[in-house]
């Protein structure tokens, strides 16, 4: 692959950040006041199975309807990649197919699973394919997976990976992937696998995030795979996709019920009663916030977190210490005292561009008030998060 040397990508992410904030409404502030929340949410689909499900559809040449209750922007970034890759979709049903050359940049907006499903699928492909993201995705490598795959790849940027040209088409036999720091390479891998001639999956390191391969496979095995790396004709199920077991996690943080939580068979590892986040942690915030409010705590296993839209751990810590609360960092996780209480911040509260930060920061707010970055950042997986907690008692004001 040819590209700008790493430590290039490093130091302009700073800079980079900033660019994404703009485009996500970080510069747009909610104001909010002290308020006494009660009633129920309703949960958003699930993020984790909406992209599997959309992938493998695209590869069934027969009509599949997908149901979703609301599509948020990472899906609809998925949603509108593939339109470009020649997939057809009405809003219910999508009707798959060979992918075709696209006429412009497939942009996968905030999409880090996108973005890397997206690599593995234009890979198998013998035209050029030209990948791209926000910049907070941006300063999500990538540079793992295109190496695995053996294609030709180039950065078009001299400060980032993106946007990222591929030319395949993908002939290698064996791939050997690197499951220690994110579950979404394997997963990009066992979904390129009816487009390609079959090849071997060979994964290393302690793997992480293993429920969410498991749903993969869980997946492709229901639409008619047999072996990992063996391809199948794809045949999907039309399917209502489940609510998301992840943000089970701001419900309980706010105190509300949930009108449709998700069965234990599609939670995806995202037990609240865990604090070892080996393979969720996508809860480490709003876990850390409830921990440190309540009975106090431990949450360990979380060290991938630093491989988010944000470094998880960190943030997580520096958002806490915005309300006034204690927190100590250690090697894969934070430890939190107890009964502790959030006091107002002083000035304005970061979010990093990350969309559970801000929803953490949301709820926290509720309790003793704030002034929020990132005033639509929640819209990248639960569109109307602000509008059901509006509804419930929730007290602000937007700043554009």
């Amino acid at each position: 692959m040819t590209s700008s040397p790493n430590a290039s990508w490093l130091d302009s992410r700073g800079m980079a950040m900033s660019d994404s904030n703009a485009s996500h409404g970080v510069r747009n502030f909610l104001e909010i006041e002290p308020s006494v929340l009660s009633g129920t949410l309703k949960l958003p689909p699930s993020k984790s199975h909406s992209m599997r499900w959309l992938t493998l559809a695209s590869m069934d040449q027969s009509p599949t309807k997908i149901e979703m209750w609301e599509i948020g922007e990472d899906v609809q970034a998925m949603i509108n990649c593939l339109i470009g890759l020649g997939i057809d979709w009405d809003g219910l049903i999508m009707t798959g197919g060979n992918l075709n050359s696209p006429n412009a940049v497939l942009d996968c907006k905030n999409s880090g699973t996108a973005l890397r499903f997206l690599i593995a699928q234009a890979a198998t492909c013998d035209f050029t394919i030209i990948l791209d993201g926000d910049a907070s995705l941006r300063a999500r490598s990538s540079l793992h997976l295109v190496e695995s795959l053996g294609v030709s790849a180039k950065s078009l940027s001299e400060n980032s990976e993106y946007p990222l040209q591929i030319d395949g088409p993908f002939s290698s036999k064996s791939v050997e992937i690197d499951v220690s720091k994110t579950s979404q390479f394997h997963s990009a891998l066992m979904l390129m696998t009816p487009r390609t001639n079959g090849f071997r999956i060979e994964t290393s390191g302690d793997a992480v995030s293993r429920k969410h391969s498991d749903l993969t496979w869980d997946l492709c095995k229901k639409t008619g795979a047999v072996n990992p790396g063996t391809p199948w004709l794809v045949k999907c199920p039309d399917v209502v996709i489940p609510s998301d077991a992840s943000m089970m996690a701001f419900a309980k943080l706010a105190g509300l019920g949930v009108e449709n939580p998700p069965d234990s068979s599609d939670a995806i590892g995202h037990d609240l009663e865990n604090q070892f986040l080996r393979d969720s942690n996508d809860l480490i915030t709003p876990m850390a916030a409830w921990l440190a409010l309540g009975k106090g705590g431990t949450i360990s296993g979380a060290k991938h977190a630093a491989f988010k839209e944000s470094n998880r751990i960190t943030k997580t810590a520096e958002l806490l210490s915005k309300f006034g609360i204690k927190s100590k960092i250690n090697e894969d996780g934070i430890a939190l005292p107890g009964g502790q209480q959030p006091i107002k911040p002083q000035g304005i509260v970061e979010t990093y561009g990350d969309h559970r930060i801000q929803m953490t920061a949301i709820i926290l707010a509720s309790k003793c008030g704030a002034t929020i970055e990132g005033a639509n950042l929640h819209k990248v997986a639960w569109p109307t998060f602000l509008e059901q907690l509006t509804s419930l008692g929730l007290k602000l004001k937007f700043h554009p």
